[in-house]
């Protein structure tokens, strides 16, 4: 607790209850018709972060005068439960319908005897300080925790003279206006940025981002070669994995039933919205995989500790993640794991639900995968994951994923869909040329959303520190300065509260 020699000149400390009535009395029921119209403001009315009370309703007088908090304007509300108190929701009412407000029984109400300006006491109570002594004098079970009376009634603040209120009001509100202001600011960045990686993405998929790489670097012998290569690896997957299935009985022979299940890439270079580069070609998603498939259709029980289980919710900023994940037993898994067995490099897409979620399996990862998750694995040397990635996230493919799931309620991107898709196929050179390009564009964009995640955490700690200033008397000069410089006296404090204190008992005796 300060003491009293370390406040400036002419202040003083006093308790809430020296200044302000606490919880004054309601109206009279018949200070006002029964019908007349009121201001009501519920909890969500206050906005924590502002400070203002938005969206009042309007009620008539009858209706809200029993059973709710009374308040008036100038009064200030403070939220005693947990967790509005300590998220800082307190206002000062303003503009009410007659003159009178109404509001949760949450609140608590200060209300100023004329020694204390309400935007004082507001910008005091809204400190994370005295928010955090409060919590700590909270009572009540868990979730209903609240500020108890005593607690405010015996609350210290410091008091400077009324006119150097004002000015530390005035001063506090600048700066406020100021902060707020780039904040403003800072929150346009994260909009500019996600437009910034959509155009990186779509610049990569009509061949802009690598357009005088290509002309250096790109020969044709190398694009003849490399797509004959797709071919060729694609070809021996199928003969590997699936050629035996569309045998039998002799009637036709492999390579006709080859011919009729595999179409090759087709050097297409139209797209709805662009033109490839005469380079690159158009292929779908099953002309360059060897395995397009989804998870178990009726996964095991889950268990305690085993296998991890993972679901659309797991594929989270591009990566496998293991947050809030379930498990099957290493038994189940096995059996599984004959449907899908996550390999190096896989891309994983979210199919049911959430739709166009992706990520790449890394090296050494064991998981079971929901039927909501589908997996590509492309032919060797012919798409790079990471480039195929790219491509998935630009907009142009979310948005014929999402409209290929349909608008049910429970969409759903089937592998079918999935194997239609077209994209686009620059030779691998150029892929890995584009890869290299967006990551490190991408890198800096997350550098700049770091730096805008410390200014918004430095705005916060500066609004805290002006606050500080405010009630130490750092932040504007004492009136008691002013006083000596201009040659004359000023009303101290002690003053001001002994005038009001003798008004007010002039008052009451008239009364």
């Amino acid at each position: 607790m300060h003491q009293k020699s370390e406040l400036p000149e002419g202040w003083e400390f006093v308790s809430f209850e020296d200044v302000l009535e606490i919880n004054p009395s309601k109206p009279p029921k018949d200070v006002v018709s029964p019908d007349t119209p009121v201001t009501f403001v519920p909890m969500p009315a206050v906005d924590a972060v502002s400070g203002e009370i938005t969206d009042p309703e309007i009620r008539p007088f009858s209706e809200v005068r029993k059973g709710y908090t009374a308040f008036q304007n100038d009064d200030v509300i403070f939220a005693k439960i947990t967790p509005c108190m300590e998220n800082g929701k307190a206002a000062v009412a303003r503009n009410l319908l007659n003159n009178l407000g109404f509001g949760s029984t949450e609140y608590i109400v200060f209300r100023s005897k004329g020694a204390i300006l309400p935007d004082y006491l507001y910008h005091y109570i809204r400190q994370e300080s005295y928010r955090k002594l409060a919590e700590s004098n909270m009572t009540g079970s868990v979730g209903q925790k609240r500020v108890p009376k005593d607690f405010v009634q015996y609350s210290m603040i410091p008091l400077p003279p009324l006119s150097e209120q004002h000015r530390i009001v005035l001063a506090i509100e600048a700066l406020f206006a100021r902060l707020d202001s780039t904040k403003e600011k800072l929150d346009r960045v994260p909009e500019i940025l996600k437009k910034f990686r959509e155009s990186v993405l779509a610049a990569a998929c009509d061949g802009r981002l690598t357009e005088e790489w290509r002309e250096e670097y790109v020969n044709k012998e190398e694009i003849s070669i490399f797509f004959e290569s797709i071919k060729k690896k694609r070809m021996e997957y199928w003969e590997k994995e699936n050629l035996e299935k569309f045998v039998s009985n002799g009637k036709m022979s492999q390579n006709d039933k080859w011919k009729q299940k595999y179409k090759a890439p087709e050097n297409t270079q139209n797209f709805d919205s662009f033109t490839l580069p005469d380079e690159w070609i158009s292929v779908t998603i099953e002309q360059i995989a060897s395995k397009v498939t989804d998870g178990d259709h009726n996964p095991p029980k889950r268990v305690e500790k085993g296998v991890p289980h993972l679901t659309a919710r797991n594929i989270k900023n591009w990566e496998v993640t293991f947050d809030n994940c379930t498990y099957i037993s290493p038994d189940d898994f096995e059996i599984v794991k004959t449907r899908y067995n996550p390999q190096k490099d896989d891309l994983i897409i979210t199919c049911v639900g959430t739709i166009g979620e992706t990520a790449i399996v890394s090296d050494n990862l064991v998981f079971s995968a929901d039927r909501n998750l589908a997996a590509i694995r492309l032919t060797e040397n012919g798409a790079n994951p990471r480039f195929v990635q790219y491509i998935l996230n630009a907009p142009v493919w979310r948005d014929i994923m999402k409209k290929g799931s349909g608008s049910t309620a429970q969409p759903h991107l089937y592998l079918k869909d999935i194997r239609a898709l077209t994209i686009p196929l620059p030779p691998l050179s150029e892929q890995q040329e584009i890869v290299r390009r967006i990551a490190a564009l991408f890198s800096f964009a997350d550098s700049i959303e770091a730096k805008v995640a410390a200014a918004r955490e430095k705005t916060e700690k500066l609004r805290q520190s002006i606050l500080a200033k405010a009630f130490s008397g750092e932040l504007v000069e004492t009136e008691a300065e002013i006083a000596r410089r201009e040659g004359r006296g000023y009303e101290t404090a002690e003053i001001l509260l002994e005038r009001i204190k003798e008004e007010r008992g002039k008052g009451g005796k008239k009364r």
